[in-house]
């Protein structure tokens, strides 16, 4: 059965978005949710205890770093961004500890971000390049029966690799993803980002989080998570990375005239999808089409996403649950994209119920 639920969190006004959601949902079942409780702000404790120290492991030659913690069925995480942000796998610290109390959860830096190493061969900037580098660093840790999410621009690599590893992959969780959901008018434009000279200062890094519009409950942002991006910000391989990736991107815009074409932006690494995820992010929508996709399915969405619309997460419903018999939507009020950071408490319980520890 498909369910389609919207989450009234603090502050939340009745009928009008419900209304809405009947009828963006199309066929989909749409069960009204029962409020779920405000979630106290003075009884929120971000930072993990449970990750404890990084781990390395080599991944086809990649030295990655990654963090696990918690017993139970394992739950590998996947975080967003792309090359050269300086998002990583401690940006599920603040729900870390949470989800470790059901299972053994993993998260890794992605292929060239936070402190694993960038790619060895230019053509791996792009979205095969991080399914390639997430499936090894799974096969290399020996995982089985495991679960799979991903947050933004690692929602797309979770479910391609929900669809590859099927027969591992018991269930799978996706975050706040326009790099997955079908192509929609409804999805802002990205911004190309000015090349790095040099790297921010920690008060710069804390001043544009804390007036970012991606993020609504802003009480998981803390020192700790402020020099976490700090630090890798000033990692020489972000620049390098940075460099590279501009210039894997000129050679693929001189060497595909027709493609940028149709679509110009993808010159500047603009677009909602773009030249080094296009390819990767279609073969996968059809092989969810195709019945690759067996996983039940659990999507969370913020309501108040500036930059993945909640359509999004209805559209990308409406495609998974055609082939995925079990497969859930639920939309949070009073949450940006960090969906699973700003309502830890209740995703984590949207996810053991999902899951069913």
């Amino acid at each position: 059965m498909s369910n389609l639920t919207q989450d009234k969190g603090p502050g939340a006004f009745a009928g009008d978005r419900r209304d809405f959601l009947r009828v963006a949902a199309g066929m989909v079942a749409l069960p009204i949710a029962v409020p779920a409780p405000a979630m106290a702000e003075a009884q929120y404790t971000p930072d993990s205890k449970m990750m404890g120290a990084a781990k390395f492991i080599d991944v086809d030659g990649i030295r990655t770093r990654y963090f696990d913690g918690g017993r139970g069925q394992p739950l590998v995480l996947i975080h967003g961004g792309n090359w050269p942000a300086t998002t990583s796998a401690y940006d599920f610290a603040p729900v870390f500890d949470r989800l470790a109390a059901h299972f053994h959860v993993y998260t890794f830096d992605k292929l060239g971000m936070g402190f694993t190493d960038n790619p060895k061969d230019d053509a791996d900037f792009t979205m095969a390049g991080v399914v390639r580098h997430g499936e090894g660093f799974i096969r290399a840790l020996g995982l089985k029966n495991f679960i799979i999410g991903g947050h933004s621009r690692g929602g797309l690599p979770a479910a391609r690799i929900a669809c590859d590893m099927a027969e591992n992959v018991s269930h799978l969780v996706l975050f706040d993803s326009n790099t997955l959901a079908p192509d929609d008018p409804n999805t802002p434009e990205r911004i190309d980002p000015p090349i790095i000279e040099t790297p921010p200062t920690l008060e710069q890094i804390r001043g544009q989080q804390m007036k970012s519009a991606q993020i609504v409950q802003k009480y998981f942002l803390t020192d700790a998570w402020f020099k976490e991006e700090w630090t890798i910000a000033r990692l020489p391989k972000i620049k390098e990375a940075d460099a590279r990736f501009r210039a894997a991107r000129d050679k693929w815009v001189a060497a595909h005239p027709d493609i940028v074409a149709q679509h110009p932006l993808w010159k500047r690494n603009l677009g909602a999808t773009t030249w080094w995820t296009y390819e990767t992010k279609y073969q996968t929508l059809d092989m969810i089409k195709a019945g690759k996709l067996k996983a039940p399915t659990i999507i969370i969405w913020g309501f108040d996403d500036p930059t993945a619309p909640f359509k999004l997460g209805v559209d990308m419903m409406e495609t998974i649950s055609k082939v995925v018999e079990r497969s859930e939507l639920h939309i949070l009020n009073r949450a940006g994209h960090f969906v699973y950071n700003e309502h830890a408490d209740r995703v984590t319980q949207l996810i053991t119920d999902f899951v069913g520890v």
